[in-house]
């Protein structure tokens, strides 16, 4: 069975927080191993860790303001779900 696009669309949608909250859980469980990888991928191969680098770089002053405005809201609801 195949699904258009506006289905998938509406499938991905209805499904982002039980993602994100795998994805999270994926991590938390894997961070050390990941982590190692990256380190012995940096060793290996410098050329591409510094491409990955320059290209985050470059990800984050083109989307700064966005990323430090989701920053400041995800922190000021922290703070207020500990008060």
């Amino acid at each position: 069975m195949f699904l258009s696009m506006s289905d998938k669309q509406d499938y991905y949608a209805r499904n982002k927080q039980a993602r994100k909250e795998y994805q999270r859980k994926y991590y938390s469980l894997n961070k050390e191993s990941i982590q190692r990888k990256k380190r012995l991928e940096e060793l290996h191969d410098p050329e591409k860790f510094e491409a990955r680098r320059a290209y985050n770089k470059a990800y984050y002053e083109k989307n700064k303001e966005e990323i430090l405005k989701k920053r400041a809201e995800a922190y000021a609801k922290s703070k207020k779900l500990k008060e």
